[in-house]
């Protein structure tokens, strides 16, 4: 959801500017306007306060947002998650289609216009080789991912890609090559399997880094049928070999080079690791921007609308306010604060968008001791009961409209309670019942509730004012847990809090991603939260190829969770962009942008928002 306002204001900086022209060309004679900066007008400055990680997508440090949101710019492939959930396919790219339901048979070809940045055409090798480092049918160890969802321990001697999906564990067998096309047959259904797999690293860098004859420690193999290192093809080949005969000597530097390519310190070093499939490739990377260029390589259906994108990261939010007004930016999307919205609101000729991101939950926690665990109530003639009773009355005094008004709305006006419980799953995301919160009634004893906030977020600080305030006139003494890293806390601290604020982001396996954070024992159920009832809804949600009914799946689920007294949903987080309005005529030494959408970076998938800096589909 996205509301847009454009200032106009009675006078713009240009004619301030012109103005000034004019006064100087009165007194001083023969004087000249500045010299146009070719590479200036023909390059687009973006600021975020998004660090780019990594180029590897099936990461942790890939997934994050800022890496998301340069992958967005500089990869393409068979299909994209669109904001509301939708799955859109590239043909230019390659098709992913259906060909068989028992068992399921996806069946992927690639077009001849995918090629990757360096000239090297797409193959089923790469596909070959994501399905090899996600399905987890070759790791020899399962290994422990810290708290940052990065594999730790001792695996350089061993097959360890460390990044096992939820969707592709379910295909064990290797898939088949067959000219142009891959095919992959699930044991069990998922629900996710247009966008299980996808082309990520290219297989011909990925072998030559860990088999070539500078790659160390390696068993250093020669791949057949080729040149060597000049044969990307030979490469390619000596990964589908390895993949498909299983050959543990090659495997091994595989893994390991899999695990850390494309971070963004490496990519730096070595520009065979920016190699990608978009109409941008990576040129620079540094500690405040990323810099991607055309990619001349490049033969799908949108490509580049300039020369060069410069992502910045290195502003604090005002700053990036005032870089704007300078035309040192081109697009800011700060921290949306009030503050922030006043100072864009002062500019001339800026074109604002405000809109919704994440939703913003208030969850409980429901093991490790928490006051709505059963188990801190050994006195209780009925612990289930107490605790059920206590989770009602809380979450029934959390006023949404107050939250809604107070932390979302000085920045987005047209912000409404949300009631959706699950992140962006289909065409529209699922919204559950959500009871009034106004006669939960209290508990009959002083009750104390911890609340896990991160307060350096505006809103969440806001929320938690408003949540503590209405569930004290309850009868609840609420305190602030605020460590310095609350995510950390949240997935590894689970004694330390009794309830949580967070915004709830897309996952890249949309439904596979809600299973587990909500099925008893599911690898991201951070709140002990478990149901035998909840978990057959799940369970049959999972295995649901079916959109539409995997749609009426998550209903079904979000309802449970709400009914239970497991969460309740508030409203999304506000988000805000702002893009320099010029004109061609007028500004000829400074780029053109239009049509900037609000950057959401909670999801998955950021392709779509950079439609704007690629031309037209053609």
């Amino acid at each position: 959801m996205t509301s847009r306002w454009t200032r106009v204001p009675t006078a713009s900086r240009r004619t301030a500017a012109a103005v000034a022209l004019l006064i100087g060309a009165a007194t001083t004679a023969g004087c000249t306007a500045d010299p146009v900066d070719p590479e200036r007008a023909g390059t687009v400055v973006v600021s975020t306060d998004l660090p780019f990680a990594s180029l590897n997508g099936a990461t942790a440090a890939g997934r994050a947002p800022g890496s998301v949101l340069v992958r967005g710019l500089v990869q393409s492939g068979f299909t994209t998650l669109a904001p509301d959930g939708t799955v859109v396919g590239d043909p230019s790219f390659g098709t992913v289609e259906k060909v068989a339901d028992a068992p399921l048979t996806v069946r992927y070809t690639l077009a001849p216009t995918a090629v990757w940045s360096d000239g090297v055409p797409v193959t089923p090798a790469d596909l070959l080789l994501e399905w090899a480092a996600r399905s987890g049918q070759l790791d020899e160890v399962v290994a422990t991912l810290d708290a940052d969802g990065v594999a730790t321990g001792d695996l350089d001697d061993v097959v360890a890609f460390g990044a096992t999906s939820p969707a592709l564990v379910r295909a064990s067998g290797v898939p088949t090559v067959d000219g142009a096309t891959l095919t992959v047959v699930y044991d069990q259904p998922v629900a996710d399997w247009q966008v299980a797999l996808d082309v990520n690293l290219p297989a011909h860098v990925v072998g030559r880094l860990a088999l070539g004859t500078d790659a160390t420690p390696s068993p250093s193999p020669t791949p057949t049928g080729g040149e060597g290192d000049d044969d990307p093809g030979a490469w390619a080949q000596a990964v589908v070999t390895a993949v498909q005969q299983q050959d543990r000597a090659v495997l091994v530097p595989l893994s390991r080079v899999w695990r850390t390519a494309g971070l963004a310190g490496d990519v730096t070093a070595d520009a065979a690791l920016t190699t990608t499939t978009g109409p941008y490739t990576l040129a620079q990377v540094d500690d405040g921007s990323v810099v991607a260029v055309r990619n001349e390589a490049y033969r799908g259906t949108r490509p580049a609308a300039y020369d060069r994108v410069r992502v910045r990261t290195d502003l604090d939010p005002l700053t990036q306010v005032e870089a704007l007004g300078d035309d040192e930016l081109d697009v800011a999307a700060p921290l949306s604060t009030a503050d922030v919205r006043d100072a864009v609101a002062e500019l001339a000729d800026v074109a604002v968008v405000t809109g919704g991101d994440a939703v913003l939950q208030v969850v409980l926690q429901e093991g490790a001791g928490s006051v709505f665990d059963p188990a801190a109530h050994p006195s209780s003639p009925d612990p289930a009961a107490a605790v059920a009773a206590l989770r009602t009355a809380f979450l029934a005094a959390v006023p949404r409209e107050q939250v809604v008004a107070d932390a979302v709305a000085p920045v987005w006006p047209d912000a409404a309670p949300s009631d959706v419980v699950a992140a962006q799953v289909g065409p529209q995301a699922a919204e559950a019942t959500v009871a009034g919160t106004e006669d939960g009634g209290g508990p009959a004893d002083p009750t104390t509730v911890r609340v896990l906030v991160n307060t350096a977020d505006p809103a969440r600080a806001a929320a938690f004012d408003q949540l503590a305030a209405a569930a004290g006139d309850a009868g609840f003494a609420v305190e602030p847990v605020v460590p310095d890293d609350p995510a950390h806390a949240l997935r590894t601290r689970p004694e330390d809090w009794d309830a949580a604020l967070v915004p709830v982001a897309q996952d890249d396996l949309p439904v596979a991603g809600f299973v587990t954070r909500w099925r008893s024992g599911g690898a991201t159920n951070l709140t002990g939260h478990a149901d035998p009832a909840l978990d057959a809804v799940l369970d049959a949600l999972a295995a649901q190829p079916d959109a539409k009914a995997a749609a009426d799946g998550v209903v079904a689920a979000s309802d449970a969770l709400v009914t239970w007294g497991a969460l309740v949903p508030l409203v999304r987080t506000p988000v805000l962009t702002a893009a320099a309005l010029r004109d061609p005529e007028q500004d000829p030494g400074l780029p053109v942008v239009a049509d900037v959408p609000a950057l959401t970076p909670s999801l998955a998938d950021l392709t779509s928002w950079w439609d704007w800096a690629r031309e037209s589909a053609r």
